[in-house]
């Protein structure tokens, strides 16, 4: 009997390892690079470069170009990283193995568009590189020129956990800022002019229901299209903003509204009646919030930043400081290794290198690289600002504060990008039917205005010093409790070479400043995410487009 019970055993250990490698097997598809150059009579010459992790599933790849109004794909090729150029024959059988796939592609043409196949062929780490032309997707309007494209289908399996779109001129000469205007829709990311380019990147792994439609409009003369179209482009605008986030009025806009109808209804009276009814309720929201309030030693909503912010936010009686959500992210961006505060020689500049200045040893804050995982919170800001800090700093890696404030005046739209995310969603009304996490948030920061009295009651998780750094500066009393840990245990904080760096009271203050001075700069300046100056993309909308469709993948 025993004998059975183990045979069993055996045999149900082996099903259930069976089934979990069904469910984990599948390809991968690890970065999807596209790379669109733009020739002067329309046409689209396109690149993709995709990474992928190719198993024992599926024996082809293909991609699905549909609603082409018009276009037509042409010129396949497909090469990968053996070197190997891929025979493009001229009839494809989906149904054929893998091995008669192998080092094969081909064009395949439907009733509603495209299809371009081609063979996986081995197993493993493979990078496959497919060019293509598109004709005509630039097309001429009466006011202007451009094109509405959805360049990444949905319900691609697998769907890319990073997808980035570079569009550029065919001839090589830069695109000049002034000249574009540009929208993206449909997925979690952004769209920038960068350096006489366009790029459209995700900020996460894409869903099945995502895809990646990206509008462009130009200038007359920048390109002369050979295909022109009766009717305006702000035709084309309107339709696809239907649904989008771009329709979708701010808070801004909001508050802009009332202001309009409250002038219209004797504001002056108004007003001071309502300024007495909100800062009421603001009082009782926090007597409420506040009764009874106890220490929180923990880290509130698992550490979230953004989410502490909101609700300090909603509970502040004015509008709480974007600064200390800034100066938090570049702390917690320190405290992962990400940036590090390293002293260097710096060569003098300007009428001090004339007068024959000598080079000098600062403290710097140094660009090292970042890991973090999709689970991280605040994922999407750290990955913003230090994407950000990276490409200010240059060649050498080493941030100076004007090097930052003097990059972020020149890339307005990636600050406000950065500024949008940080935005306080969550009302005071919201926040007060979430009270447990509200208390903790609230809990946290009595607990470290009074550090230096808890240490002597209860022995502080030193663990947790790292945090309670990052979250000191969100609570604007960070100079205080970097006092308070030095007098609580000095010797870790010296020996501990993350805390030291944390405990700097030189180059984190000079850093904020000037990436505050950086956002006033942009912030002061009229907002054009809706005019096409760049931005995050919409969740939705992007009706009337061309191209991409629904499928794709492996199979």
């Amino acid at each position: 009997m025993k004998r059975l019970q183990n045979k069993l055993t055996a045999a149900l250990t082996v099903l259930l390892l069976t089934a979990a490698a069904t469910l984990q097997a599948g390809p991968t598809l690890h970065d999807l690079d596209m790379t669109v150059r733009l020739a002067a009579d329309g046409d689209a010459y396109i690149t993709e470069v995709r990474r992928m992790s190719i198993d024992d599933v599926g024996t082809e790849c293909y991609i699905v170009m549909g609603f082409m109004n018009g276009s037509t794909v042409r010129d396949l090729t497909v090469s990968d990283e053996t070197g190997l150029t891929y025979e493009n024959i001229g009839d494809w059988d989906v149904d054929r193995s893998r091995s008669w796939k192998a080092g094969k592609c081909c064009i395949v043409t439907k009733s509603d568009g495209y299809e371009l196949c081609w063979g996986l062929g081995n197993e493993g780490s493979r990078t496959y590189t497919v060019s293509y032309r598109v004709t005509d997707l630039v097309r001429a309007y009466d006011d202007a020129d451009g094109f509405n494209f959805m360049f990444v289908a949905q319900n691609i399996k697998p769907a890319a956990e990073h997808a980035r779109i570079t569009f550029m001129r065919q001839d090589e000469q830069p695109i000049a800022q002034e000249d574009v205007k540009m929208w993206a829709f449909r997925y979690n990311g952004d769209i920038q002019w960068r350096d006489g380019t366009v790029v459209a990147e995700t900020a996460s792994a894409m869903d099945d229901d995502q895809s990646m439609i990206v509008m462009l409009r130009f200038e007359k003369g920048v390109l002369q299209p050979s295909e022109s179209v009766a009717g305006s482009f702000e035709q084309l605008r309107e339709r696809a903003f239907e649904g989008s986030d771009y329709n979708k009025k701010s808070l801004d806009d909001w508050i802009d509204w009332l202001c309009e109808i409250l002038a219209l209804l004797a504001i002056f009276v108004l007003l001071p009646i309502g300024c007495v009814i909100y800062f009421a309720y603001i009082w009782w929201k926090r007597h409420e919030a506040k009764q009874n309030l106890l220490w929180f030693r923990g880290l509130p909503y698992n550490g979230s930043l953004k989410k502490s912010y909101e609700v300090l936010n909603a509970y502040s009686w004015v509008s709480y400081s974007k600064e200390n959500l800034i100066s938090a992210l570049v702390v917690k961006l320190i405290s992962i290794g990400a940036l590090a505060i390293e002293e260097h020689w710096v060569e003098p500049s300007g009428l001090r290198k004339l007068t024959g200045g000598q080079p000098k040893l600062k403290k710097l804050i140094a660009i090292k690289e970042l890991h973090i995982s999709e689970k991280t919170p605040d994922r999407f800001l750290l990955n913003r600002l230090f994407a950000m800090f990276d490409e200010a700093a240059g060649d050498d890696h080493l941030l100076q504060p004007n090097e930052l404030r003097t990059w972020m005046k020149k890339h307005t739209g990636s600050v406000e990008t950065l500024l949008t995310n940080m935005k306080a969603s969550r009302s005071l009304h919201s926040c007060s039917k979430d009270l447990k996490n509200v208390r903790e948030v609230l809990g946290m920061k009595l607990f470290l205005e009074d550090f230096t009295l808890a240490n002597e009651r209860h022995a502080t998780e030193v663990a947790l010093w790292k945090d309670y750094l990052v979250f000191a500066e969100l609570f604007g009393i960070a100079k205080q409790v970097r006092k308070d840990m030095m007098q609580a245990n000095p010797e870790y904080l010296k020996m501990d070479d993350i805390c030291r760096q944390l405990n700097d009271n030189d180059v984190l203050p000079l850093i904020t400043a000037a990436a505050m001075r950086g956002v006033h700069d942009v912030e002061s300046a009229n907002s054009t995410w809706k005019s096409g100056g760049g931005g995050w993309a919409s969740s939705g909308g992007g009706g009337g487009f061309s191209g991409g469709g629904s499928g794709g993948g492996v199979r």
